[in-house]
């Protein structure tokens, strides 16, 4: 209803920007709504999604735009509205309300809640009438508000037993234990039970590409677990040979609605590409298969044109929907392939990418692009060389790319989000320094001051900016630690010292800010009067817990500087999470690689050599390219330390574990034997 406008119009999300001319009489989150809500004793509506949520695009058009359903949430409810980019830490509660209430979480979550804030009801999608075995949401916006008027202490009862519930799930404990010698092949174990052995990844549909669990299993790899690495590659090819790769312009979708990873929800976030960036380039390193640095290489591409800003930090997501359907900017029918491609490049590309009459994604007659069969299938079908089939598509790729561009784009929300930027930062900087991309560096040196100047201020971090302004929202654990590690990358790339500087400042602020004095370990957020709890944040979702990369980064930090107090904090977090995170490694990868690094260490590589020599950098490069767990590399000039001489006045590598320092050694051929040893 573009003739109707709320209070979501003023705001900086353009999530809630996209409801501001729903007739729901909607508020963002803020005392105003709050102040409402208790001096009309009306329970409060919550709404909570992101930009590129296809069904929460969905229940917009069917509910919050119906004049109808709007009048109805408006007579019963005080209406707010939450992108959970912006705030979630009230998503990481309220979420738990539904899982306490044995439905599954997600987005759109709808959750009722008391004037103070407790949640007495909750689910995510609801449609307009009743189907899929659920009630209309008129249907349960009447019961709920007619259980807040009829029966008010039954209503309260539930909220103090919610509220309980949740203060319990945020505050459970585990004793201190130590960790094992072999974390990483202990968890590869256990995580090797849930294999899909047939598909690649884990478990069934949906397929999430579980990112910190393969990581978990290349560090097994790295410790000499048999068949670990089998299990990574199988799940690589399978994800980037499928549709929930973009076969066209690089980059991965969020999940696969199959087990087959066929058939995408389209959304991309750059989370998640942030995270398969790091685990293909330690898979590339780890095999030297050139179909991963292909899809490193595409996937930063499609970074860099799609979703850089012009002061070159990153946006946060793109939408699965354009003109109104999900997935249609990425589909295609035979039709449209013989439009954009000459024969020969049309029969190829239909073989290859499984573009068929009928198609394969829903009831549209059109296909999701995937790698349907070998080339050498395609060659032997179409009576064709394999160089020749490779040449017909990699024309066919090129046009179809410039075709799609035509197309309608879906929504990009030019969010600029600090932990996501802080993940996508590094892994710019990982995969340059691996694969010996200096471009890639630069990009990532570039968002890192970026981020200094634009989230940065008299020592606070904000989370929060677009359009060149910021919201007034602190910065959150996961903002502070993954910014940290951000710089740590940068600085392994670049050797610099500045970035290592900012890290140590970041890791100090977010200990001052986050850390719990009385029981260790860190809180999600800082403490605030509109949070029902004050939680900490310990589980790996889509992306890695602020703990467990807040601890990584105080590790890492601990290696390079040497404190003892930011070891000290990590040590006693560790301890603490070290029983849940074995029993569970499926929610604790990220964790589980802090946990690997602070039971064996960090493997330190100094190479003695001017700036500017050859050998040296050779040296530098040919360590980077291997799979070394926690490698950390140090450039020495000749003659700053007498115990780490240059060998024959040649640039000379020592590879140190602990207090052990392998012999001096002049070639990468040398230094490969060293690091393996």
């Amino acid at each position: 209803m573009p003739d109707h406008e709320n209070r979501l119009i003023h705001e900086l999300s353009p999530y809630l920007r996209q409801h501001a001319h729903n007739p729901v009489d909607w508020y963002p989150w803020g005392e105003a709504a709050l102040a409402r809500a208790r001096d009309e004793d009306k329970p409060i509506l919550l709404s909570i999604g992101y930009s590129a949520c296809h069904w929460c695009h969905v229940m917009e058009r069917e509910s919050f735009d119906d004049a109808d359903t709007a009048a109805l949430m408006n007579r019963l409810f005080v209406c707010i509205k939450v992108d959970r980019e912006e705030r979630p830490d009230l998503d990481q509660i309220y979420q738990l309300v539904v899982q306490i209430m044995r439905r599954s979480g997600g987005w759109p979550l709808t959750v009722f809640l008391t004037p103070a804030l407790k949640p007495f009801f909750g689910g995510t999608y609801f449609p307009p009438v009743e189907r899929y075995g659920m009630p209309s949401f008129r249907t349960v916006l009447n019961a709920v508000a007619d259980a807040y008027r009829q029966r008010r202490a039954e209503v309260e009862s539930s909220a103090a037993e919610l509220t309980r519930a949740i203060g319990e799930v945020t505050r459970a404990r585990a004793a201190p234990a130590d960790p094992p010698p072999d974390v990483a092949v202990q968890a590869a174990a256990k995580l090797a039970t849930k294999i899909d052995e047939r598909h690649g990844g884990f478990g069934d549909r949906p397929k999430f590409p579980n990112t910190m669990s393969l990581d978990v299993l290349l560090r097994a790899h790295a410790r000499g677990s048999e068949g670990a690495l089998e299990h990574v590659t199988k799940a690589l090819d399978a994800m980037h040979e499928g549709g929930l790769y973009d076969q066209l312009g690089g980059g991965f979708h969020r999940y696969s609605t199959d087990e087959r990873w066929l058939v995408p929800h389209f959304e991309k976030m750059l989370y998640d590409n942030a995270l398969l960036v790091r685990t293909y380039t330690d898979a590339w390193r780890a095999t030297g298969h050139e179909r991963y640095a292909r899809v490193v290489r595409d996937t930063l591409g499609y970074v860099e044109r799609e979703m850089r800003s012009p002061e070159g930090l990153f946006y946060s997501t793109q939408d699965a929907d354009s003109e109104g359907e999900e997935g249609k900017f990425f589909v295609w029918t035979p039709a449209e392939l013989e439009a954009a491609l000459d024969p020969d490049e049309a029969r190829a590309a239909a073989l290859y990418w499984g573009v068929s009459e009928g198609g394969n994604f829903e009831d549209t007659g059109a296909s999701v692009l995937h790698v349907n069969r070998p080339i050498r299938a395609v060659a032997a079908q179409l009576s064709l060389d394999e160089a020749r089939v490779k040449e017909l598509l990699e024309s066919a790729r090129g046009k179809l790319f410039r075709a799609r561009e035509a197309r309608v784009k879906p929504f990009r929300d030019e969010k600029i989000i600090a932990t996501w930027n802080g993940l996508m930062i590094g892994a710019f900087a990982a995969a340059g320094a691996a694969m010996g991309e200096p471009r890639w560096v630069s990009i990532a040196s570039a968002a890192l001051e970026a981020a200094r100047a634009t989230l940065f201020r008299d020592g606070r971090l904000l989370r929060i900016a677009k359009d060149g302004a910021t919201a007034s929202i602190e910065g959150f654990l996961e903002d502070w630690a993954d910014l940290a590690n951000a710089a740590i990358d940068v600085h392994e790339a670049t050797l610099e010292e500045a970035p290592l500087a900012w890290a140590e400042e970041l890791a100090r602020g977010a200990l001052a800010r986050f850390w719990d004095e009385d029981e260790g370990g860190f809180f999600f957020s800082t403490a605030r009067d509109d949070l029902l709890v004050r939680a900490k944040d310990t589980y790996d979702n889509a992306v890695p817990s602020g703990t467990s990369s807040m601890v990584r980064a105080l590790l890492r930090l601990h290696a390079h500087r040497g404190d003892a107090e930011l070891l000290s904090r990590a040590e006693r977090t560790l301890r603490g999470l070290t029983a849940q995170a074995m029993a569970n490694p499926f929610g604790f990868g990220y964790l589980l690689s802090a946990l690997d690094l602070y039971a064996n260490g960090p493997v330190e590589l100094e190479v003695v050599a001017s700036e500017g020599d050859a050998a040296g950098d050779a040296l530098i490069a040919a360590g980077r390219r291997e799979l070394v767990p926690d490698l950390v590399v140090r450039r020495l000039a000749p003659g700053a330390s007498a115990e780490r001489p240059q060998k024959d006045g040649l640039a000379t590598a020592y590879v140190c574990r602990g207090r052990s320092c392998s012999a001096p050694v002049t070639s990468p051929e040398a230094l490969r034997g060293a690091l393996f040893a």
